[in-house]
């Protein structure tokens, strides 16, 4: 099947993303963070394999814990529905395309499960967070006016989750969606922001914050700008302000 085919059959269940060896599919399975779970489909003709690129631990690695997730901990974990880890990512057997949309179902919810046995099994450190900071900010200009963690339907009628959403004048909403240096956190945003701009309402205004203290490829920026307008967190309040105005 040709690849602009598979897309199109893939998208009428999730929104796709293409990536440069296949296609990175969202799902409705969240990790603890709240971040979607992404998978990647990978093939051709009709021998593919769906895998979660490494999700749920880097999932855990950047919440911070004190020892790695090994591959027998997760193996013990996703190989009784039949998958596979390597690396830390899991995978599924080859597949034919018929099976891609089960597939990718399955590798989703391992990844999920995975990531949340994780959270209550590994012991943790506590980091600074700068979307702690961004609430924080956003509390002090639009408490009575937010909400956190809220949800927004795309144009695929899938609800999708933000960080936060301040309610302004005349039925108008502004998506703050802050955004993580890691490919996890980097796709789930880009895939769930694309998925609200396709919806072309006119009330919902859309911006990504990323923290600019740590370091980007200028590659995973531009790609968090086919999402939403992006800014970093040090000009954040004063864009925020002026959208808001």
């Amino acid at each position: 099947m040709e690849a602009q085919e598979l897309r199109e059959a893939l998208s009428r269940a999730t929104p796709v993303l293409p990536v440069p060896d296949g296609f990175r599919v969202g799902t409705q399975c969240l990790y603890p963070s709240n971040n979607s779970v992404l998978v990647t489909v990978r093939g051709g003709v009709d021998a593919f394999v769906v895998s979660d690129d490494g999700g749920a631990a880097l999932e855990l690695s950047n919440t911070g814990y004190t020892r790695h997730l090994t591959d027998r901990q997760i193996g013990g974990l996703v190989k009784p529905q039949g998958l596979k880890v390597r690396d830390g990512t899991i995978y599924s057997p080859i597949v034919p395309l018929k099976a891609v949309p089960a597939a990718v179902t399955l590798v989703a919810n391992a990844s999920k499960e995975v990531a949340d046995w994780g959270t209550q099994h590994l012991k943790f450190r506590v980091r600074r967070n700068f979307k702690e900071e961004l609430t924080k900010l956003l509390d002090r200009h639009f408490h009575d006016n937010m909400k956190h963690d809220s949800t927004v339907i795309g144009a695929s009628n899938k609800p999708h989750k933000f960080g936060h959403i301040i309610f302004l004048p005349g039925d108008k909403r502004l998506i703050v969606d802050p955004v993580i240096n890691d490919p996890s956190s980097i796709n789930s945003r880009v895939v769930a922001n694309m998925d609200v701009k396709l919806a072309k309402d006119p009330n919902v205004l859309q911006l990504i914050v990323y923290d600019d203290a740590a370091e980007w490829q200028s590659s995973d920026l531009a790609l968090l700008e086919l999402g939403a307008t992006t800014v970093g967190f040090s000009s954040a309040e004063r864009t925020i302000q002026r959208l808001a105005a």
